[in-house]
C-alpha cells in the first residue's frame, strides 16, 4: 500500500516529491480503493483491519470503512465466477468415502449420474436464468454505488456501513448465495440416514438455477447452514466488481501448507473430495497447491502474484499439481528465490515466487541473478519434456511396512519375556528398522521388534498366542477409535504389511535400503531378514552393480530434481525418481562386474569408517561435505580423539572412492565428460547449507539433460517393443510365480 501511495502522490504532484500530508491522503485513498483481503480466521480479519486503520490514519478524518474489502471466508472453498454455477451438482460430491451409508449413497450416485447424462443429451433445463442474471446485475450495480459512497466524516462512514449491511441481506444477494452453496454443500453433508431427504441432485438444482423453482426446503436450508459453518467464499458475490473486470491486478500472500497425508485428518474427506474436483486435475499433494491455483485464477490477464511458500513448491507431486498446471494455463514464473531460511523463529526453509498471467517480456530473476527463463523446477533452462516411467524399472523399489499403531513394537527384553513360555511366537516377533536407525546408528541395527502377522486371517494369527495377546492389548484399543473401518476390523495387521516385499527378498542374503526422507541420499546393504518401516525404501536386489548406480551422484542429481523435499531434506520418491531413472542399457539383464567391485569397495570402506568413528551416515556425510575438514573437527564430532587422524584419512579416501564410483557409472553409460568433483554450491539447497563435495554445476546440468534424453529414448524403445509384440501374446496373462512361504527363513 505504501509503494502504491508513494507513486500515486508523486503522480498527483506532477512527478515532484509529495508532502507528508499528500502522502497520507494518497495512502488513505489506496487502502480505500485498492486493498482487498480474505482469511478464514475472524481474528486475523479484524487484526488486518486494525493494521490498515493505523496505516491510513489521518488527523481529523474518520477511519476507513473496510468491511466490504477485508472479509472472513475460506478462499479455496467456493465459486470463483457466476459461470461456475452452471457446472451443476458433480458426481464427485457423492463419491464413496469411509463410514458412509452405502445403500443410500449408491442410489444418490446413480441418480445424479443419470440426471447429468440426461442433461448433457439435451433433456435438461436452461442454465443461469434470466431472473438470476437480473439479480446479479442488481448486485453489481448496488456494489458500485456502495463503493462510491464517501467516507469523509463519521456520519458518512456509518451510513456506508448501514448500506453495506442492507446489501448483504438483500433478496438478490441472499438468493444467489443460497444457490451457490448447493453444489459444494453436497460434498459436506453428513452421509447419514437422517440426511437422506436433504441431498440435492443435479436435476433439482438446475430447476433452482433456471428459475423454475424457488430454493426452499430441508435440502437448501441444510446447504446454507453448511455454507455458513464452513465459510464458503463465493468470489463473484463477495467482490463482484473485481471479478466482473477480470480479476485482481496483483495478489500477495503467504499461503498455508500441509502435506497431503495430513489433509484428510485435519480437514476431512469432504474437503479432500471437493478440492480434487474443484482444482482438477490435481492430487492431494499439499494444501498450498490449492491456494496457489486459486490465486492465479483470480488474476486478470497480465496480472501479477508473489508469495512466500514452502520450498517443496517445485518438487514432485506438489510441482505437478501446482506450478505445472499454472504454467500450462498461461502463467510465467518471472521471479524465484529457491531456498532461504524463514525470517521468523521457525526452523524452516522457504521459497519466494513471482508469477505473471500471460506472456512476459521483462526480466527473469532467479536467486537474485538475471536469467533468460525460469522453469517449474526453478532452473534457468528450457525443459525438453518430462521424464516417463520405464517398464523395466517397475517392481524393484518398494516402501516398507506401515504399522499405524506403535503397540506392535516392543523392546528386546519384552520380546524375551513373551517368547519365554511361547517359543512359537518368536517366528512372528521380528527386528524392525526405521529411518533414524538407518541414518544415525553406526551399526545400522534395529533397537526394536514388531509383531508381524503379514496378511494373515484372525484365526491364523490367533495361533501365535503370546504375540496375538500383545497386539490385542497394545494395538486394538487404539485401532478401535480409528476413523478407517478396515483398520478397526483388522486391528491385528499392519495397515500396509508389504509382505510381498519380504517374499521378494527373503531368499537373498542382503538388500539395499535408503531413508525416504534424508539430508544425504545413501543406500546401505542390510540383512533381508529384517522388517522395514514405511520410512525406508527397499531396493529388492543383492547386486552390487545396481547398488553402484543408485549410490552415484549421477542418480542423486536426478533424484533431487524429480523427487520432493521436506524442509531441507530430500524425500525420495520411487515413482518420480526411480521408475523414471534410465539405468545403463542392458544392466538389468547383464551384470557389470566392474561396477560391482567398485560399489562393494565403496560400501565396505564406509561401513568400516562408521564403526571406527562410531558415527551414523548423516554425521559421516556432514564430514564428507565439509570443505574445512580437520582432524580436530572429526575428534569433536566422533568424541574419539584417538581416531582423528585415521578418521581424516578415511573421509578423504571415501571422497576418492566416490569420485571413482561416479566415473565408473559415467563410463557404463558410454559418456565422456568432465565431472569436475570438488566443493561446489548446489543452488537448489538452502542458502546457508549449499556447499557439497560433488560434481560441478555445469556437469550437473549436462548429466540431467543427457539422462532426460536417455529416458525418452528408452521409453520409445519400450513402446516400439510393445507394439511389435503379437496381439495373442499381449492377451495372455503371465503365469504367476510360485508364492514362497510367508515368514519361512526369517529369524
Amino acid at each position: 500500500a505504501r509503494r502504491i501511495a508513494a507513486a500515486l502522490a508523486t503522480a498527483r504532484r506532477g512527478g515532484e516529491q509529495p508532502t507528508p500530508a499528500e502522502f497520507r491522503a494518497a495512502l488513505r485513498d489506496t487502502i480505500r480503493e485498492c486493498i482487498y483481503g480474505v482469511d478464514l480466521n475472524p481474528l486475523a480479519v479484524e487484526l488486518c483491519k486494525v493494521a490498515l486503520w493505523l496505516e491510513a490514519q489521518s488527523p481529523g478524518e474518520p477511519l476507513n470503512f473496510l468491511d466490504h474489502h477485508i472479509k472472513c471466508g475460506n478462499a479455496i472453498v467456493g465459486f470463483l465466477r457466476r459461470e461456475d454455477l452452471e457446472r451443476g451438482i458433480p458426481d464427485e460430491a457423492f463419491a464413496k468415502q469411509p463410514g458412509e451409508e452405502t445403500e443410500m449413497m449408491t442410489a444418490l450416485r446413480k441418480r445424479n449420474k443419470k440426471e447429468r447424462t440426461d442433461y448433457a443429451k439435451g433433456a435438461g433445463t436452461l442454465n443461469f436464468s434470466v431472473e438470476l442474471a437480473d439479480h446479479f446485475r442488481t448486485i453489481l450495480a448496488r456494489w458500485r454505488e456502495l463503493s462510491a459512497l464517501p467516507e469523509t466524516s463519521p456520519l458518512e462512514v456509518e451510513a456506508k456501513k448501514s448500506r453495506y449491511e442492507e446489501f448483504t441481506q438483500s433478496a438478490d444477494a441472499w438468493l444467489l448465495h443460497q444457490i451457490a452453496c448447493l453444489p459444494i454443500a453436497q460434498f459436506y453433508l453428513p452421509r447419514t440416514a437422517e440426511n437422506r431427504d436433504r441431498f440435492i441432485t443435479d436435476a433439482e438444482y438446475r430447476d433452482f438455477l433456471g428459475g423454475f423453482r424457488q430454493p426452499l426446503g430441508q435440502g437448501t436450508a441444510a446447504a446454507l447452514a453448511i455454507g455458513e459453518q464452513k465459510r464458503f467464499f463465493h468470489w463473484f458475490l463477495e467482490f463482484p466488481d473485481i471479478i466482473e473486470r477480470g480479476g485482481f491486478d496483483c495478489i500477495l500472500g503467504n499461503p498455508p501448507y500441509l502435506g497431503g497425508s495430513l489433509l484428510s485428518g485435519n480437514y476431512g474427506y469432504s474437503f479432500c473430495r471437493y478440492v480434487t474436483w474443484e482444482f482438477s486435475p490435481t492430487g492431494l499433494s499439499d494444501l498450498v497447491v490449492f491456494f496457489v491455483r486459486r490465486i492465479f485464477s483470480l488474476l486478470r490477464p497480465q496480472g501479477f502474484t508473489a508469495f512466500i511458500t514452502t520450498n517443496s513448491i517445485k518438487d514432485g507431486d506438489i510441482r505437478k499439481d501446482g506450478l505445472e498446471q499454472i504454467v500450462a494455463a498461461g502463467g510465467v514464473i518471472n521471479f524465484a528465490l529457491r531456498g532461504i531460511k524463514w525470517p521468523g523463529h521457525a526452523n524452516l526453509v522457504v521459497s519466494l515466487v513471482g508469477l505473471h498471467n500471460g506472456n512476459w517480456k521483462g526480466n527473469f530473476i532467479l536467486d537474485g541473478k538475471a536469467v533468460g527463463y525460469i522453469n517449474v523446477y526453478f532452473e534457468d533452462t528450457q525443459e525438453l519434456g518430462k521424464p516417463v516411467s520405464l517398464f523395466e524399472n517397475k517392481e524393484w523399489l518398494f516402501e516398507g511396512s506401515k504399522l499405524t499403531g506403535d503397540g506392535f513394537l516392543m523392546s528386546c527384553k519384552e520380546r524375551e519375556i513373551l517368547i519365554c513360555d511361547d517359543d512359537v511366537s518368536s517366528s512372528v516377533i521380528l527386528p524392525i528398522l526405521n529411518g533414524d536407525e538407518l541414518n544415525n546408528s553406526p551399526n545400522q541395527k534395529p533397537d526394536r521388534w514388531a509383531v508381524f502377522f503379514a496378511n494373515w486371517s484372525f484365526e491364523t494369527s490367533e495361533y501365535y498366542k503370546s504375540a496375538f495377546e500383545w497386539v490385542k492389548d497394545h494395538v486394538k484399543p487404539y485401532r478401535d477409535g480409528h476413523s478407517v473401518e478396515t483398520l478397526r476390523k483388522k486391528w491385528w495387521l499392519f495397515e500396509r504389511p508389504r509382505h510381498e516385499i519380504y517374499n521378494r527378498i527373503k531368499q537373498k542374503e542382503i538388500c539395499f535400503v535408503a531413508a525416504t526422507t534424508t539430508k544425504f541420499l545413501n543406500f546401505s546393504a542390510l540383512q533381508s531378514s529384517l522388517l522395514f518401516t514405511h520410512a525406508l525404501k527397499i531396493f529388492a536386489t543383492d547386486r552390487w552393480d545396481l547398488y553402484t548406480i543408485v549410490q552415484s551422484t549421477i542418480h542423486e542429481v536426478w533424484a533431487r530434481k524429480y523427487s520432493g523435499s521436506l524442509e531441507t531434506r530430500l524425500r525420495y520418491s520411487p515413482t518420480d525418481c526411480f521408475e523414471t531413472f534410465p539405468f545403463p542399457k542392458g544392466l538389468w539383464t547383464t551384470p557389470n562386474p566392474t561396477l560391482a567391485t567398485i560399489g562393494e569397495r565403496y560400501h565396505e570402506h564406509r561401513r568400516e569408517l562408521m564403526l571406527r568413528l562410531w558415527l551414523g551416515l548423516t554425521d559421516i556425510y556432514n564430514l564428507f561435505h565439509n570443505p574445512d575438514l580437520t582432524p580436530e573437527k572429526i575428534a569433536k564430532v566422533s568424541g574419539k580423539p584417538e581416531e582423528a587422524e585415521t578418521g581424516m584419512l578415511g573421509i578423504l579416501r571415501l571422497r576418492d572412492l566416490h569420485r571413482e564410483l561416479d566415473e565408473a557409472v559415467l563410463a557404463a553409460y558410454g559418456w565422456s565428460m568432465r565431472l569436475e568433483h570438488g566443493f561446489h554450491e548446489v543452488e537448489t539447497l538452502p542458502e546457508n547449507d549449499r556447499v557439497r563435495y560433488t560434481i560441478s554445476p555445469a556437469a550437473r546440468k549436462e548429466i540431467l539433460s543427457r539422462l532426460l534424453a536417455f529416458n525418452h529414448e528408452r521409453h520409445a524403445e519400450e513402446l516400439e517393443a510393445a507394439a511389435q509384440t503379437p496381439s495373442s501374446a499381449k492377451g495372455k496373462k503371465a503365469k504367476p510365480a510360485a508364492q514362497l512361504p510367508l515368514l519361512g527363513g526369517i529369524e
